[in-house]
């Protein structure tokens, strides 16, 4: 029987993994709520710097996934 989910064999790919579902997490609802209140934070409401943080850390996430990836050798 053929599995159509690939799942990562080396800890570099499971500590990526884990950092994106870890990021997915934090943009749900239960976190925003607890973020979006009436304050500011540099002139900006509490949600839009959260979803910058969001967007910016899953940049970070994917750049530093390339890099790894770059660094294994190719099985050919």
């Amino acid at each position: 029987m053929k599995h159509y989910v690939v799942r990562p064999v080396t800890g570099r790919g499971w500590a990526l993994t884990i950092a994106f579902v870890a990021l997915v997490v934090l943009g749900i609802w239960p976190v925003i709520e607890w973020i979006n209140r009436a304050s500011l934070f540099l002139g900006l409401p509490w949600i839009a710097v959260w979803a910058y943080f969001i967007v910016f850390a899953c940049c970070a996430v994917m750049a530093i996934g390339n890099r790894w990836v770059e660094d294994v050798p190719d099985d050919e």
